[in-house]
Order: C-alpha cells, then structure tokens, then sequence
C-alpha cells in the first residue's frame, strides 16, 4: 500500500475519514491514540475523533502496511472549530449572582467565546443576557459559539435555577400582650446584593391553629405583628420573599403573649329570696387572658364594699343575712389572678322580714322576757297581745300589715 492508495472520505460529522480499497483499519493511528472505527455504510471507509485538545491544530494520521516499516506514509488534517461538537462542551450552571456560565471550550482555539442568551420560564417571550438574571427564578440559556465573532455553532440548551443560598435568623424579641416585634439579619454568599432587590422582601406573621395575623411586606428587617390575643401560643416567622413569592424557609420562634386584660362582664342577673339574701348569677366570657379564671363578686352598701367572694365557673353568688328592706348593689368581674376586667353592676333590695318571721323573733324574744320577769306575768296573759301588736306597729316592714 502507498500514499496514492488511501484517499479522504466522509462518514461521521465531527471526524477525519480515510478512504482505501485496501484494509486500513488496522494499519492507519492518529496521534491523539484514538482507534479508527470503520464507517457502518462503506466498509472501505475508516474514521478518526478528534479530541478536544485537537481542535484548532493540525491532525496528523499515520499509515503502515502491515511490518512494512518503509512504506509508512502520513496525512495531516487541520481540526477547525467546524469539528466542535456542542453536545461535548461542558456547560457549569451558575450558583450564585452575578450568573456565570463556565464553557469547557477547546485549550488549543484562540478568539473562542461563548455568548449566552437566556429565556424565563414563565415569561419566554423576554430575552436576557447572564448579567440581567434574576434570583429564584427558573431558566433555559443557550450559547452562541463565536470565534473571532463570527458565529459558528450553538451551545446545547441549559436549564438552571439561580439558588441563592439565604439565611435568615432571628436576633431580638419584643414582646406585649397583643404584638410581637422583632429582628433579623439575612445573609447569602452566592447572592451578596441579594438583599438590596427592590424585588426581596419579607413576610412577618404570627399563627396558631385559630389565628393568624400577618405584618404584609416588609423590606427592612425589623417588623411588628399586631392584633395578636393576649396569654396566647404562637409560632411567630419571618417569610423572605422574592417577587412577592415565598423563597426559602421562614426563620420562626415560639412565643407567648403577656398577660392581658379579662373580657368585659356583659350581664348580670340578681334575685332575692327568704327576704334577706341576694343570688347573683353572670353571662360568663370566654377569654380571661392569664393564668387565672375567676370571677369576683362584691356587695357594695352606701358605696362602701361590704362583702367579697371570688370562684370559679359557673358564675354563681349568694349573699345571705342581709339587712331587710336595704338597698345593695352587686358588682360582678372577671379576674385573671393579675387584672380584673372591666365588671358589670346591678342593684337589688331585700325585702320586708315577714310576719309570720316576725312573730317568731317576737316570741322568741318574750320567752326570754319571761323567764326574767317575776310569775305576775303569767297571771296576765294579755300582756302577750298587746307586745305583739306594739312590736308590729313600730316595725316599719310590718305596720302596713297589722293594719
């Protein structure tokens, strides 16, 4: 075999190709040391891959015949950026801002480039260059493969998610009976300007499984949740958002509202019964705000209190051994074992002693007399009538009665 036997051929894309009537695919070795591989329609046609390394140099192809070391003969190919295969270059999706997109380009091409042009998810009909790229945001990018600005090919599509790595952590704590205030800081290595978006912001919020106020946007890192109900659980957060959707997880804390002030005493019903004693009965609330759950009821006489009792539900109270025919006012509040809420009065009468009472207190307080007064007593019974019919008509609850 010579020189003039062994001609170029065509097979593969992106390879050198020998054609021979002779079998060279044994006898043919490049000095990248790739093998030949024999083209799958013209087995008269064997074929060499360029490496990376051999683009933009000169391939050099070696043929020997058999132990024929003399007749060895040599073609010289030069590898242009036409042999780059896009699907090879290695494409470094960026992790942080500003995007950055690491080609694998050929060591050996001077003048080689890669221009990126990248698309939005969710709004494909706007372009952008790496250096326009938004944080938290999903896009595809393709390359423009330049050598000496000219375009020669196209990069493979990516698809990457510029991930900011954000953390955000509490750092002061206020807290009242209906509001929470606090601090964070945000930090982020991949994004170092992250912060300063008009785009990022947070959410700050406080919730439970009944309740859940929120602050609304924020753009600095202090904010104040309010509304909140006092002597109460919740998880209180800050949410970082971007674009007004949530990015990363929110930095929270468990807290509890302060002791507050017990609901208002709506409605207080009284009643007397046996004449001298007062029921007092409450709509009861639902939230006394602290430890504590009591209600307090006073019994106030010419504005001066003159009795106490405290209890839990239901909200019951009896005052007995009152004065008879006397004004009092009953004042009912609820109490949390630190506040008292704001109560709810009422005022009631006693009612006359009845006679027939009377009479007992009278009888009882003759048979005292008489055991102190001398045996002519006994020899004038009537005296009975006529103490009785005086008691009567000088007690003022009775002397409509007698007569």
């Amino acid at each position: 075999m010579k020189n003039g036997d062994v001609t170029e051929g065509s097979c593969f894309p992106d390879h050198v190709c020998y054609r021979s009537e002779w079998d060279i695919g044994s006898s043919m070795s490049a000095y990248n040391n790739v093998e030949a591989k024999q083209c799958p329609d013209n087995d008269r046609v064997f074929c060499i891959k360029p490496g990376n390394d051999d683009i933009c140099t000169d391939l050099t192809t070696t043929f020997t015949s058999g132990n024929c070391v003399k007749s060895t003969f040599s073609f010289t190919k030069s590898i242009t950026v036409d042999f780059l295969n896009p699907s090879e270059i290695k494409q470094e999706i960026p992790n942080g801002l500003p995007a950055k997109i690491n080609a694998t380009l050929p060591p050996n091409c001077e003048n080689l480039t890669v221009d990126y042009t990248c698309l939005e998810k969710s709004n494909p009909s706007e372009s952008r260059s790496l250096w326009e790229l938004e944080p938290f945001t999903d896009y595809t990018c393709t390359g423009q493969i330049k050598h000496n600005n000219v375009i020669v090919k196209n990069t493979t599509t990516i698809e990457f998610d510029i991930d900011c790595d954000l953390t955000t952590e509490i750092t002061e704590e206020r807290v009242t009976n209906t509001s929470f205030v606090f601090s964070w800081t945000t930090t982020s290595q991949r994004c170092k300007n992250v912060t300063k978006d008009p785009k990022f912001s947070y959410v700050c919020s406080c919730y439970n499984s009944t309740h859940k106020p929120r602050s609304g946007l924020v753009r600095g890192g202090t904010c104040s949740v309010d509304g909140l109900k006092p002597f109460t659980n919740y998880i209180c957060e800050v949410q970082p958002t971007y674009n007004n959707k949530k990015v990363v997880q929110a930095a929270s804390v468990k807290k509890e509202t302060d002791v507050g002030i017990p609901e208002e005493i709506t409605a207080v019903k009284t009643f007397v019964h046996d004449h001298n004693a007062i029921n007092v009965t409450c709509r009861e609330i639902k939230r006394f705000n602290g430890p504590k759950e009591l209600y307090i009821a006073r019994l106030f006489l010419n504005g001066a209190e003159v009795s106490k009792q405290e209890k839990v539900r239901p909200c019951k109270f009896e005052f007995k051994d009152l004065s008879y025919s006397t004004t009092y006012r009953v004042q009912v509040n609820a109490y949390n074992g630190r506040f008292e809420g704001i109560g709810k009065s009422d005022h009631k009468d006693t009612l006359c002693m009845s006679s027939f009472k009377l009479l007992q207190h009278v009888h009882l307080l003759l048979n005292i007399l008489l055991r102190q007064l001398c045996g002519s007593l006994r020899e004038r019974p009537s005296i009975w009538g006529k103490i009785t019919h005086y008691v009567i008509y000088f007690n003022p609850c009775t002397r409509n009665m007698a007569n």
